[in-house]
């Protein structure tokens, strides 16, 4: 990827995958690193994130759509721990 993703993101990323129904490739890895980027940049700027924004940074990132619900409960999950 040519963006500067901080390796964070890559943790989170990896974290998600292990727990994730649905197996990551390598190939996915650099994308939910972004995905993950966008969207906790926006929660930390205390922006509102409505579904047709989750859509939107899905596809900027590249992402299966598919995943943004598992995403959304993995984070919940991720953050009360």
């Amino acid at each position: 990827m040519n963006k500067e993703i901080p390796l964070k993101f890559y943790d989170i990323a990896d974290e998600y995958s292990t727990e994730t129904a649905t197996p990551v490739n390598e190939a996915e890895r650099d994308s939910l690193a972004h995905y993950f980027q966008l969207l906790l940049t926006r929660l930390m700027n205390n922006e509102e994130i409505s579904e047709d924004a989750q859509k939107e940074m899905a596809g900027e990132a590249g992402i299966d759509g598919r995943r943004i619900d598992e995403i959304a409960t993995f984070l919940n999950q991720w953050g009360n721990e």
